[in-house]
């Protein structure tokens, strides 16, 4: 396990999150005369604020030490997390992955609690575990461990 690409993924997250969240749902049209270039942090008095993307790397990076290279125990320490993330009500939460949250709360399994939806939720947590997975099979195993606890769309 590469520790520095971990780190760096994470940072890497925090500050990409940090430069584009004020861009959110601005349209490319509208946000170089809106905001300018996203050349600094521009969130709140020139301070940056990460979102849920850096939020789910954290909590997937979390899962992944606690799970010890074991597929089924990351799948229920991050459904532990993201169970107990939805109760804080994020900002900016994606629908299906809030239903999916509800869904863990009323007793469902993690294999059981995504929902049919293509949604960003799988692609944003995706990162960190090129970082820390080197075995290629194995990596895919829990990319699709974590995609399909909030989504089941084979887009997702």
């Amino acid at each position: 396990m590469n520790h520095d690409a971990i780190i760096g993924c994470i940072l890497g997250t925090a500050v990409g999150d940090a430069l584009g969240l004020p861009y959110e749902g601005v349209s490319s049209q509208r946000a170089p005369g809106l905001l300018g270039p996203p050349d600094r942090y521009r969130f709140f008095f020139r301070r940056g604020m990460i979102s849920d993307d850096t939020e789910h790397t954290c909590m997937v990076a979390g899962s992944l030490i606690e799970a010890n290279g074991d597929v089924d125990l990351f799948a229920r320490c991050f459904a532990s997390r993201l169970r107990w993330w939805i109760l804080a009500l994020p900002a900016g939460v994606g629908k299906a992955t809030a239903r999916a949250g509800i869904k863990l709360w009323l007793g469902a399994k993690p294999n059981n609690a995504g929902v049919f939806s293509a949604g960003n939720g799988p692609a944003m947590r995706a990162a960190i575990f090129g970082a820390a997975i080197d075995d290629l099979p194995k990596m895919l195993r829990f990319v699709r461990s974590s995609s399909r606890l909030t989504h089941t769309d084979p887009k997702a």
